[in-house]
């Protein structure tokens, strides 16, 4: 936009020359609000009073001529120069003005963060809805809330290990095993991206635990205890993966690792129980198989020896002597 004498046009070049006057424009910011334009327009009606001399006329409809009037003798010179100085300061500042608020506008905090901020805290409180529910054994609305999360974001890696989870209380495990396939997939990305999420291995560690996946289990719970050596829950999970596997003497120090960290847990000291039953049964074992083989042995040896004698020629008895 330009400002070309008393009127507004689109003008380029931006400046003419028109009947021996030349005509200066001024290039404006369309960001710059009109009553800067006013002003110079009413200044510039101050600086340059109208003439009665007849304009020249040309093939436009606008009026042009070439300036005959005498020097201005209603408006002072000095003053004339203030407000043509003025008019120029206010230019200046309202440009200035115009690109500083352009570039604020570019530098403020944009809606779509904040909104993002929101729809974090929304997807987090779904899924504290649904552990209370599923806590309540109120599954099908624990079901809801975690299928809500997922919607919202389908790469929430907890909601779907805890859908499934409340799908497999309901007994449908198809959906189940689905859920647990896909939350192993996205904690498998997490744990890659941060190899020092604690969280994230204990939680794939579940997930493989309730595919049946043991050796997996136990890799994942054990990596947990050391990222995180005061994790009671994670050492009385890999006691569980380890029993499964049956590598009691592995179970056992587990369990009582758990029970270092938190003497009441109850159910660690009924699987320490459990995985020392498990280790002595594994310790008799191994004594009665340790006998028998030697009893085997012992057999082989003897039957040996026994094939031995019976093949040696016998000797032939001597014939009764005559009795004369």
């Amino acid at each position: 936009m330009y400002i070309v004498g008393q009127e507004r046009r689109l003008v380029d070049p931006p400046s003419q020359v028109v009947a021996g006057v030349r005509t200066v424009t001024t290039k404006m910011d369309e960001r710059c609000d009109a009553h800067v334009a006013a002003l110079i327009r009413f200044f510039a009606s101050l600086a340059v009073p109208s003439c009665d001399s007849n304009p020249s006329q040309f093939d436009s409809e606008l009026v042009f001529g070439v300036d005959t009037c005498p020097p201005m003798t209603t408006v002072p010179a000095i003053l004339r120069k203030v407000l043509l100085v003025a008019v120029a300061l206010y230019m200046i500042v309202g440009m200035s003005g115009c690109r500083r608020g352009a570039k604020n506008t570019n530098l403020s905090p944009s809606a779509g963060s904040e909104s993002e901020s929101e729809r974090s805290k929304h997807e987090q409180s779904l899924i504290e809805q649904g552990k209370e529910f599923y806590k309540n054994d109120q599954d099908e609305e624990a079901v809801t809330a975690f299928q809500e999360a997922i919607r919202l974001n389908p790469d929430l890696a907890e909601a779907h290990l805890r859908l499934g989870m409340a799908y497999a209380a309901l007994e449908r495990k198809p959906e189940a095993d689905e859920s647990y396939k896909k939350a192993v997939e996205l904690f498998k990305k997490r744990v890659q991206a941060d190899p020092k999420d604690a969280e994230s291995f204990f939680y794939l560690g579940e997930a493989h635990s309730f595919l049946h996946q043991d050796e997996e289990a136990a890799r994942t719970y054990r990596q947990t205890t050391r990222l995180k050596p005061d994790d009671e829950e994670a050492f009385y999970q890999l006691g569980k993966a380890e029993t499964k596997l049956a590598h009691y003497p592995e179970a056992v120090a587990a369990f009582q690792k758990a029970l270092e960290l938190d003497p009441n847990d109850s159910r660690a000291s009924d699987e320490l129980e459990n995985a020392q039953e498990g280790a002595q049964r594994i310790r008799e074992g191994k004594k009665h198989a340790e006998e028998m083989l030697k009893k085997q042995q012992a057999n082989a040896n003897g039957n040996g020896k026994t094939n031995s004698n019976s093949s040696a020629k016998p000797t032939p008895k001597r014939p009764p002597s005559n009795p004369w």
